[in-house]
Parts: structure tokens; C-alpha cells; sequence
């Protein structure tokens, strides 16, 4: 693993016996796709991506930033019932939707099973038109989810419920002189941009702790909850979905 891990990905050569007993070698390369294998291999690496995690991995979910990085694994583990590592899924985190379409479109090219899951309002970004996603190689039935739009939300943080922020921030984030959160207060911000107005509420209204971002915000919202039926029923399908592609 070690020596794998010390070239890239594109010179790792696999040698097998044919049916007729003859040496086979194969590359993860496209040879006609030099510039663009080149590109999206510095992707992968920009990204921690080893050769030996994208040689033995059953499957890889790509995701935008830190935010799913942190939440997703604690909801999986209460939704499935384990981890993501022992269903087999690699996630990764790419910096943004582009990042995770890039890693999405280079594991495919590479054969390797992905499922790129990005917010909703990634819809308004040109990369992610139709005819340019079908060009990745992605199925986009079973390979593309899109977090939030099935229940005409743009974000993953407007999937939990006005109650389940008001409780965690009653926990996590206590007003000044006994006063509560409420679930109205959460539900004022719906319609806009979600994540940063209950930020914004909670920075100015905490009495001494307040998140420090959008991810520190959520992570310590999923830390509240308790049972499956905790995970948004979005996220719950999207989880079976990419354990079956893993299995």
C-alpha cells in the first residue's frame, strides 16, 4: 500500500492473467484524456484521495465541504446502524459543488462506484446542466442526489425541523435571563438563506457560546439527536441508496 501511495494515481499499472494464461496490463488512465486526467488527478490529490482508498474502495460519496464531512457520518451511523467505513463508503469532502462534481466525474472515468450528493441550489450553477453532468459519466437516477430539493429546500441545514433547531439551541446555544428558543424563531428565516440567517440569530443571541460556522452550527445540532427517525427522511433514502450501491 505504501509504494502505491507513493506514485500517481495514473502510473499505477495493474498486471493480470488472461483466460489464456497471458499478462494483461491495464492503467487508470484514458490515454486519448491526458490533460483532463492530469487535472482531475491533481483534484484527487488536492483532496487527500490515496490510490490505495480509490483501488479498494467499494464505494465513494463526494460531497461539497466541512459541513457534510462532520454531520454525515453521525447520521449515517444513526440511520444505518453503522459506519460509513464498515458499509464500505469513502466520503470526501471537495471544497465546494465543483470540487465534488470533478472527484465525482474522475472516479467514474476510473471505474470506480461514486455517488456525488450536493445541495439544491447547485442547480443554479452551470456545471451541474444536465447534458454536462450526463458527459461526467454519472448516472444521474442513481449517482446524483440533490440535498434538500425533493421537499423545495436549497440547503441541507433547512431539512431538520424548527423544532429540532430550537431544541439543540436551547442546548447547545442558551439565550441570556431564562429566555428560549423558539420554533418560530427558525422558522422566520425559511425562505431565505437559511444557514447564515440562524447563524447570524444565534451569534446575537446566545448569552456566551455561539457556533463558531455553518459546520460547527450543525455538527452540534446531529450530536442532539437520538434515534433514526432523527435524520431528515431525505437523507435516510439518499443512505440506503448509496449502501446499496456499496454492496
Amino acid at each position: 500500500m505504501n509504494l502505491i501511495d507513493g506514485v500517481d494515481i495514473a502510473d499505477v499499472v495493474h498486471l493480470r492473467l488472461s483466460d489464456k494464461g497471458r499478462t494483461v496490463v491495464e492503467r487508470l488512465e484514458d490515454e486519448s484524456h491526458d490533460g483532463v486526467g492530469f487535472h482531475l488527478g491533481q483534484i484527487a490529490a488536492a483532496v487527500g484521495l490515496r490510490n490505495s482508498v480509490l483501488l479498494h474502495e467499494r464505494c465513494f460519496l463526494a460531497v461539497e465541504g466541512p459541513t457534510e464531512q462532520q454531520c454525515l457520518p453521525l447520521l449515517f451511523r444513526l440511520s444505518q446502524g453503522l459506519s460509513l467505513q464498515a458499509a464500505g463508503i469513502a466520503l470526501w469532502a471537495c471544497g465546494n459543488n465543483e470540487g465534488a462534481l470533478h472527484l465525482a466525474g474522475y472516479l467514474v472515468k476510473n471505474r470506480r462506484t461514486v455517488m456525488l450528493m450536493v445541495d439544491a441550489d447547485s442547480r443554479t450553477n452551470k456545471h451541474f446542466k444536465t447534458e454536462r453532468l450526463i458527459k461526467t459519466g454519472l448516472d444521474l437516477a442513481t449517482q446524483v442526489t440533490y440535498v434538500g430539493e425533493a421537499d423545495g429546500f436549497n440547503e441541507l441545514e433547512e431539512l431538520f425541523t424548527d423544532l429540532q433547531w430550537s431544541a439543540a439551541a436551547n442546548t447547545c446555544w442558551p439565550r441570556p435571563q431564562g429566555k428560549e428558543w423558539t420554533a418560530e424563531d427558525f422558522a422566520a428565516h425559511r425562505g431565505g438563506k437559511f444557514s447564515g440567517g440562524v447563524l447570524t440569530m444565534i451569534k446575537e443571541g446566545a448569552e456566551q457560546t455561539s457556533p463558531d460556522g455553518k459546520d460547527d452550527m450543525l455538527y452540534s445540532l446531529v450530536t442532539t439527536f437520538a434515534s433514526a427517525e432523527d435524520a431528515p427522511t431525505q437523507l435516510r433514502d439518499a443512505f440506503r441508496d448509496i449502501q446499496d450501491l456499496a454492496s
